[in-house]
């Protein structure tokens, strides 16, 4: 396998930084102040019975068969 290019550079470390999400959405829009959806963020879903963690599309918990709220 050859090298890996530039494009390929792992950004990761700098989620979050303004510098960052302005390039990407000029990059991706074509547009300066572009505002990108960085991710979307879920709360985690537990049972109120046992604790366990849910999908969070369950009507009924699958471990102990409380109805989901």
């Amino acid at each position: 396998m050859g090298e890996v290019g530039g494009s390929c550079i792992d950004l990761r470390k700098e989620h979050g930084d303004k510098n960052v999400l302005d390039a990407f959405g000029k990059l991706i829009s074509g547009k300066s102040k572009y505002k990108t959806l960085e991710s979307l963020r879920f709360e985690q879903k537990l049972c109120s019975g046992c604790k366990n963690e849910l999908k969070g599309t369950e009507k009924f918990c699958p471990n102990c068969g409380a109805k989901v709220e």
